[in-house]
């Protein structure tokens, strides 16, 4: 069936484009120690995020980034709050100077980890539009189609949702290019299966601004695939938009 194809192609093309890069074989290459993240050639500080579910903001603060836009291949990132989430070692006691008798020291229990906070509850939102006018010809289910695909013919307008940051823009080969704007509040839209990409990766958008075009198909109908994330996680796009 086509548009089951289409899921699969879609899915495969994000999978790619939110993945690393393989991993350096060289046994000098850095290694993550608990809470850290290392750097991937390719890997862009807005990728990283949804990845491990952070905001780039956050982890901008925790590693003490300069320039986030500029990451090197082997970097060392924290991805959780210093003192949070990450086992250590209490300090080893003060000398003064003058031998004390050592007293018992007390068992703490282990602190635990601030769970993770799980997708909000699903509402409208009033500053975001659809992001193209056909018809959702498949639905979210989180699964095997984890966004929406909305008909459509090629070459028609594919319009950001709400105001943001462009995080990525990649063409890959076979599947069209795959675009996605940070919204803020661990909010991202995802578009795939597009052509003629009209803006560029780090670039203010607006709520309705063309961003691209709508790509072909592979002898079906053509389609643009669109994905809500929170936090990394996909969310079903018909709870966040406007009701049509």
């Amino acid at each position: 069936m086509v548009v089951t194809g289409r899921n699969w192609r879609a899915g495969i093309a994000l999978t790619a484009a939110l993945m690393v890069a393989a991993c350096s074989t060289s046994p000098k290459a850095p290694v993550a120690g608990p809470g850290e993240y290392v750097v991937q050639p390719g890997d862009t500080l807005y990728r990283i995020a949804s990845k491990t579910g952070r905001s780039p903001g956050d982890i901008a603060r925790w590693s003490n980034l300069q320039d986030p836009d500029k990451l090197e291949a082997g970097q060392v990132l924290r991805v959780v709050p210093p003192g949070g989430g990450a086992s250590s070692e209490p300090p080893p006691p003060r000398s003064s100077g003058a031998e004390r008798p050592e007293r018992p020291e007390r068992s703490r229990p282990p602190r635990a980890a601030a769970p993770e906070p799980v997708a909000p509850p699903a509402s409208r939102r009033s500053d975001w539009a659809w992001p193209a006018q056909g018809q959702v010809i498949a639905g979210f289910n989180g699964t095997s189609n984890k966004g929406v695909d909305i008909g459509g013919s090629v070459g028609e307008p594919v319009m950001s949702i709400g105001a943001g940051k462009v995080a990525v823009t990649e063409t890959l080969r076979g599947y069209g290019s795959v675009l996605m704007v940070d919204h803020g509040g661990s909010y991202m839209s995802v578009y795939t299966n597009v052509r003629t990409v009209l803006v560029k990766q780090g670039q203010q958008v607006k709520q309705g601004q063309k961003i691209a075009e709508i790509g072909g198909a592979d002898g079906g109908r053509a389609s643009l695939h669109f994905e809500i994330r929170y936090r990394g996680n996909a969310v079903d796009p018909r709870q966040y938009l406007p009701a049509r």
